[in-house]
């Protein structure tokens, strides 16, 4: 009878202590991913705003320089400077693509936090209800055995994320070069 009583607290004990090792971890997991997310949404927005104000100037340089070199009409201007607006819009839109797809990310990995918070509580509890240490060890191996299906499953999602994300913005470019080109083309 003691023996059972001694491995029933060393199993609430080495529970507690689990469960107070996969909240601090949990915690500690959904922190870095929201800090990584939030610097990568911060260095993709200061990116966004420094090329489009590069862009701008050098499209409005480059513009310039055509004209003079060129010695283009006032009409053939207006049109090279509205190409220039253009790209930049498009520009502009695939930042906003981008941005939007950081922010489906950062909502993806705090999901993960809440979800991986609730099985961590769940497997505590498990644990806890344990009436000898093989229902503790079976307990506990569920519990790992959960969050790294988790964690592995959410990790899909996000590279579904990142790859839609990529694929619009790339989508919006293309269409913008198509449609260039088919003005250039009826010009000729």
């Amino acid at each position: 009878m003691a023996s059972e009583k001694d491995a029933q607290t060393i199993a609430r004990d080495t529970a507690a202590k689990g469960r107070n090792v996969a909240e601090d971890t949990t915690r500690r997991m959904a922190e870095t991913a929201a800090e990584t997310t939030q610097r990568g949404a911060d260095t993709a927005s200061d990116m966004m705003g420094k090329a489009t104000q590069v862009a701008g100037q050098v499209a409005g340089q480059t513009t310039d320089q055509l004209n003079r070199m060129m010695g283009l009409s006032a009409e053939a201007q207006g049109e090279v400077a509205q190409q220039a607006r253009e790209n930049m819009d498009v520009m502009a839109q695939c930042g906003s693509v981008l941005m939007d797809g950081m922010q489906s990310i950062m909502r993806e990995w705090m999901g993960f936090a809440q979800d991986a918070m609730a099985r961590n509580a769940e497997g505590i509890n498990a644990m806890m209800r344990s009436r000898s240490v093989q229902d503790f060890y079976a307990a506990q191996s569920s519990m790992v055995k959960d969050e790294m299906e988790l964690l592995l499953n959410r990790s899909v999602k996000v590279s579904e994320l990142s790859a839609k994300t990529a694929n619009d913005a790339v989508r919006r470019m293309n269409a913008r070069a198509e449609g260039a080109a088919r003005h250039v083309r009826r010009s000729a």
